[in-house]
């Protein structure tokens, strides 16, 4: 999580509670739904909709409507697909959006707020396109993720849908209590881009929510994102760290992260109780509870007393 994503969290804290208010049915086939910017937007049956950040478009897929999006940004990738891209997450173009002709875009308020981004829900909005902001995807955890499930089973009147994927999370979630290990593991989340190019992640982002999920403890002692310092992963002294699939293939594999700066100095290090995990961690999506199962399953064998 960067500085910029960052600052979102007191904004996001704020506009949950403007959601605190149901989203209202104004007829049979009809919703209005408040946003996380506190601004309702009236949709009926929406058929060409831009989603942008990866988990809209994987929980739109989870309720079948996936045939409606007609864009995306570069992290709506999954499930595989071939939805036109309007490019970089954090420099969304408000004309590359409105030249999809769509009748809703549906982001997400740590998106919106991201990078080159903050102006652009104005710029849609004059031009007279209906955005719906949901609540940001970097807090707020599994509850988070109900929320705007909740609010996108509105949207496309489908909240039998949303119901019944919020329970399949409470299904997975008893598998989670049922593997965590029996002496919980204290862990450090490592975003890396290379070798020479690594942070650590605090506990405010979602990281944490896959850490303490899964049965770990976040043994980072600050909120934000930190370099690494040898000197600091030495102090912390981590039973095990975690790195996202794409950055521990950029530091080398396991024998890789053990060169990292303090490394092979922890605990983690000496017993090589490395993980990886999705890339798509930090934007907490409907996918947490299964990436919290697989963790949980390591960590029970690896950590039994």
């Amino acid at each position: 999580m960067n500085a910029r994503i960052r600052t979102f969290h007191l904004r996001t804290a704020a506009t949950l509670l403007l959601l605190s208010a149901a989203p209202a049915l104004s007829s049979a086939s009809a919703a209005t739904v408040r946003g996380a910017d506190g601004v309702s937007v009236t949709v009926t049956a929406p058929k060409r909709v831009v989603a942008l950040n990866a988990t809209t478009v994987e929980l739109i897929y989870r309720l079948g409507k996936q045939g409606t999006i007609v864009g995306t940004d570069v992290t709506g990738t999954y499930p595989p697909n071939k939805i036109p891209s309007v490019g970089h997450w954090a420099q969304l173009p408000a004309e590359g959006i409105i030249a999809l002709k769509p009748d809703l875009v549906i982001g997400t308020a740590d998106n919106f707020a991201t990078g080159t981004n903050p102006g652009v829900v104005a710029k849609l909005r004059g031009a007279g396109v209906k955005v719906l902001v949901l609540p940001a995807t970097d807090t707020g955890g599994l509850n988070g993720v109900r929320t705007r499930l909740d609010l996108l089973g509105q949207v496309y009147g489908v909240p039998g849908a949303a119901a019944a994927l919020n329970r399949s999370f409470d299904t997975t979630l008893a598998a989670v209590k049922a593997n965590q290990p029996a002496r919980p593991p204290r862990v450090i989340f490592l975003y890396a881009h290379g070798p020479n190019d690594a942070s650590i992640y605090g506990t405010s982002g979602g990281a944490n929510d896959l850490i303490e999920l899964a049965g770990g403890v976040n043994a980072a002692p600050f909120a934000d994102t930190r370099t690494l310092t040898a000197e600091a992963l030495v102090t912390i002294n981590p039973d095990a760290i975690i790195l996202l699939d794409r950055g521990l293939e950029a530091v080398g594999g396991v024998d890789g992260t053990l060169k990292l700066p303090g490394v092979a100095q922890t605990n983690a290090g000496r017993n090589r109780r490395i993980y990886s995990v999705d890339n798509s961690i930090r934007w907490i999506g409907p996918r947490l509870p299964e990436f919290a199962l697989k963790l949980s399953r390591q960590w029970k064998a690896d950590f039994k007393k």
